[in-house]
């Protein structure tokens, strides 16, 4: 009989959420729970793969990023929220699902090529600068050293993290679709050798929004640029009247550059959160205004504040809502369900490999 089909996404617990986990994750977690059933993970193990040389923050990380996702609309009346440390079987999954997969497939991974490029250029630039500080020298020796087993593998253990649960939906972007696909290789390595236990599990593409940095570099919390969740109303105020528009404006009346163009290659921070947040009506018109000189980006400032700061309000009134005590008490209980489930796959994996 055909299994119905399961939605599985996590998130590291790595530090505050931003508007762009909104706009990319939270937002369309909130429209599937009402779809299917969800496994919504707070990927602790994955946040070692590369924060390792400090966990000092991990467990406020997690009650943090947990009361953002409850704010936020993700229901625990309605889906599994769980931490993936409290269900042992997705180290054992791992393990297993590691034997079938080939080393080239690792080292193949885009992302974990790309971040080791990333890796080579902050160390050239630290060498430049003679690492003279305590602090650049602890960059250069611990946290960005990623040659380790846990970063190459952890492709595997998030193929674990979706076939533990029957998972056939992952909801991704389009530049996520690489890591469903290595997935979905090692689910197809398994059966091929143990026999059909797992279904390949399927992207679910998701309408993605960039949402640039307060800076025009992508929101990132390594990159410091962003809009956290929780700001306040001065913090907000501070942030926004501080982002980036248009370097070639000098008075109010020069024709300004709102989009990506020669004149401004990455575009209008300012005017690209009011695509977001303003309603319709406003956003050609205000393009319009800026093309023409009739707005000052002081102005333009003020006008998305305005649209901005009533979904802040709403945000942190549903969050101050919650407590801690809260959040534990939804990680149990996720927990409880997330194992029950997680051990009946494993006693059908372990028959499979005549482990049982």
């Amino acid at each position: 009989m055909k299994r119905a089909d399961v939605v599985f996404s996590g998130m590291r617990p790595t530090g505050r959420l931003h508007i762009g986990h909104w706009w990319g994750a939270l937002k369309n977690w909130v429209s599937l729970q009402d779809l299917f059933p969800c496994y919504f993970s707070v990927v602790d193990w994955h946040m070692l793969t590369t924060g390792y040389a400090d966990t000092s923050a991990l467990q406020d990380n997690v009650r943090e990023m947990v009361l953002d996702w409850l704010a936020a609309g993700v229901d625990p009346k309605k889906c599994v929220i769980f931490r993936q440390s409290d269900v042992p079987e997705h180290a054992e999954l791992a393990l297993l699902l590691g034997m079938v997969t080939p080393l080239s497939s690792l080292e193949n991974n885009p992302t974990w090529k790309e971040q080791l490029q990333e890796l080579a250029k902050t160390k050239a630039s630290l060498a430049a600068e003679g690492a003279q500080t305590k602090y650049a020298e602890n960059r250069q020796d611990a946290t960005y050293e990623l040659r380790t087993y846990g970063f190459l593998g952890y492709p595997v253990l998030q193929a674990a993290d979706i076939l533990l649960y029957r998972g056939t939906k992952v909801p991704v972007g389009q530049d996520q679709l690489p890591h469903v696909e290595l997935s979905r290789e090692i689910a197809r390595r398994f059966n091929n050798a143990f026999g059909g236990v797992f279904a390949e599990p399927q992207s679910l593409l998701t309408p993605t929004p960039k949402v640039p940095g307060l800076d025009a570099r992508k929101m990132s919390k390594s990159y410091g640029n962003g809009v956290d969740l929780y700001e306040t109303s001065e913090s907000l105020k501070k942030k926004i009247m501080g982002a980036y528009t248009d370097p070639a404006r000098k008075k109010a009346t020069d024709p300004g550059h709102p989009e990506p163009c020669p004149e401004n290659p990455p575009g209008c921070s300012v005017f690209a959160l009011e695509k977001l947040y303003a309603d319709e009506a406003f956003v050609p018109r205000r393009r319009a205004e800026c093309i023409a000189g009739q707005v000052g980006c002081v102005a333009c400032k003020r006008d998305l504040l305005n649209y901005m700061e009533p979904s802040f309000a709403d945000f942190r009134a549903r969050r101050e809502a919650y407590k801690a005590a809260d959040v534990d008490a939804v990680l149990a209980e996720g927990g409880r369900k997330a194992r029950a489930v997680a051990q009946a796959t494993m006693d059908e994996v372990r028959r499979a490999m005549r482990l049982k």
